[in-house]
């Protein structure tokens, strides 16, 4: 995704949200023009494999993060990302076909089950629990960089092999390649550690990692190869995504810290 895509989505998301936010009701969301995302794929007869990087940790080289992102096969959503090709419009869905027999797929978004407050990971062995940690973003608390993934390129070569910085991946495991982009003035959002049980109250902040937080939310700078940084979105972009692809808006563990 280039820059000008990533920083379109920053700003396309903060409009979508505000209305929300300040109306307090659902009318303004069903106003929402639904053509601005685009849910992958459109047919039964094509593939639904994507990559999935709302949890993703990165590795940057040359200010380009790359990031460890799971392989799925559901329903997805991303921006659109028109294109055209031998005359003919194409989108994010259409890249995603040209993917399945080619080598590479495309990071779109679903809601992390991980992160889910009803998840179990004694059954769905998906990983340890997560959570979604905001990183304000202030004169106070300046937040600092993320890999913006929606839209990223995923090479199928990388599953099951080692990548320098990130180690060994698994089958169900391939890296893609991210922009780092630096916070949007909203601040924005990752995923962490959840110390707790799913769904369990956080009283005190004592399910969340606040070391976590604060490393990862103030990356100043991409500048040296081997920076780590996390997967990002501009606050309540994820849930925004979620409501639109799943009818409703997640239970969500969440890590705030002022």
């Amino acid at each position: 995704m280039s820059l000008k895509s990533a920083s379109q989505l920053a700003t396309l998301c903060l409009a979508l949200a505000l209305p929300l936010i300040y109306s307090g009701s659902a009318r303004a969301e069903t106003n929402t023009d639904p053509s601005l995302f685009k849910e992958c794929p459109v047919s039964s007869d094509d593939s639904n494999t994507f990559a999935l990087c709302a949890t993703a940790t990165c590795w940057t080289v040359d200010n380009v993060a790359y990031c460890k992102c799971d392989v799925m096969n559901e329903q997805s959503i991303s921006l659109p990302f028109h294109y055209k090709e031998n005359g003919e419009d194409k989108d994010v869905c259409d890249l995603l076909q040209a993917g399945v027999d080619n080598g590479f797929t495309v990071s779109t978004y679903a809601t992390p089950r991980q992160m889910e407050a009803d998840y179990d990971p004694e059954t769905e062995k998906l990983g340890p629990p997560m959570a979604i940690y905001t990183c304000l973003n202030s004169e106070d608390t300046p937040a600092g960089y993320s890999a913006q993934c929606d839209g990223g390129l995923c090479f199928k070569s990388t599953q099951g092999q080692t990548f320098p910085g990130i180690g060994q991946l698994k089958e169900d495991e391939i890296i893609c390649s991210c922009p780092a982009m630096p916070s949007p003035p909203m601040g924005f959002q990752i995923a962490g550690p959840w110390t707790c049980a799913p769904g369990e109250r956080n009283a005190n902040g004592q399910c969340c990692d606040k070391s976590f937080h604060d490393k990862l939310c103030s990356v100043k700078s991409v500048s040296s190869t081997g920076t780590q940084l996390m997967v990002g979105a501009p606050t309540g972009v994820g849930t925004i995504l979620s409501k639109k692809l799943d009818g409703k808006v997640p239970a969500l563990n969440r890590c705030e810290f002022k």
